[in-house]
């Protein structure tokens, strides 16, 4: 395991190119182009004692290509639209598992804007549950949002408002965007809303609510109320931040509770150099009364090599437990970790 772990920190290499180019700039007209490479070397295990999967090797990790157009407005409104296509090999039947050979839209939407009254904006988007953490991570977060509300969509009318210093309020409206013979399909998102504040001025200050409905084979309702929250400080230098969240989903007669609270950092060490991490605790809890835990951590340490490149070493380790309505423990426990070294760009288009 060392010698595999040493193999693969001095082995690691990673490219990126990450440019946001003015190709047009005429008449309140504005186009940019912009994108990156990242890759990344990573060693992965992930299962229960008894079945245990280890894979090492290079994968993409998100490389992409944007293109963003802005026109300006009469009375200070305007006008945009982005594009942005990934090489992430989750579309296509040929797709490998390195993450190459299948090109897809992942993110494309219009929309209005003001400086003083907000920004409407419809498509496949982000939503506001997306920036409701304040942990980093380049590769192996740990928070999964989306089991509390959906941090993003294909069929999204988006409102945010960023009229005051600091502040954004936002609410997102989501639409079906799986269906059969004009139906939507069972178990798959029918329908959610959701709203946030944010605030970040050296405290960080940040809250969210949402509900999302699937649809249900029977008249009966299926949805999740789902919470999340961050609170942190700004040090100069050292950021503390604590992130949570609580849903609960209602499925027939089925209720399961979930919560999670996660502590982390973000130290500067250097104007070049940071290191991150944090601890997150998670429970699930169903009508049984039976109960899923989980245990982990991230933690990574990143380099500025340029502006717009960093190059990062970072790792996670995970521990899920099963648990009766009597408290005994049930099946084995399931182990994720991972560790990996990557180089990416550190800021796009948008």
């Amino acid at each position: 395991m060392k010698k595999t772990l040493a193999a693969l920190i001095i082995g690691a290499f990673a490219a990126s190119a990450a440019n946001a180019a003015v190709v047009y700039d005429n008449e309140g007209t504005k186009v940019e182009i912009g994108g990156s490479l990242r890759l990344i070397l990573e060693k992965t295990n992930k299962g229960g004692d008894a079945n245990q999967h280890t894979h090492s090797g290079l994968r993409n990790a998100g490389s992409r290509l944007e293109v963003k157009v802005k026109h300006n407005l009469d009375s200070g409104y305007y006008a945009l639209g982005y594009l942005q296509v990934r090489l992430d090999g989750k579309q296509g039947k040929d797709a490998k598992d390195d993450g190459f050979g299948a090109l897809g839209t992942r993110r494309a939407f219009v929309g209005l804007g003001h400086k003083e009254r907000g920004e409407l904006t419809f498509g496949r988007q982000l939503t506001t549950a997306d920036s409701l953490s304040t942990a980093n991570d380049y590769s192996y977060g740990i928070i999964e949002k989306d089991a509390y509300i959906p941090t993003e969509g294909d069929s999204v009318i988006r409102y945010a408002y960023k009229g005051i210093d600091n502040l954004v309020i936002s609410a997102d409206y989501l639409f079906a965007n799986q269906r059969q013979n004009n139906e939507v399909i069972k178990d798959t998102l029918e329908n959610g809303f959701q709203a946030g504040v944010a605030y970040e001025d050296g405290v960080i200050a940040k809250f969210g609510y949402g509900r999302t409905n699937y649809k249900s084979a029977t008249s009966q309702k299926h949805h999740v109320d789902g919470f999340l929250a961050t609170l942190g400080y700004d040090f100069g230098g050292v950021i503390l931040s604590l992130d949570g969240g609580y849903a609960k989903e209602k499925e027939m007669n089925e209720n399961t509770k979930r919560f999670y609270v996660s502590p982390g950092f973000q130290h500067k060490i250097t104007e070049l150099s940071n290191v991150y991490g944090n601890y997150k605790y998670e429970q699930v809890k169903n009508s049984d009364d039976s109960k899923a835990k989980q245990h982990g951590f991230l933690l990574g340490v990143d380099y500025k090599l340029h502006k717009q490149v960093v190059t990062y070493v970072e790792g996670k380790y995970q521990v899920t437990r099963g648990y009766d309505a009597q408290g005994n423990e049930q099946g084995s426990k399931v182990k994720d970790k991972a560790i990996g070294v990557g180089m990416r760009d550190r800021k796009s288009v948008v």
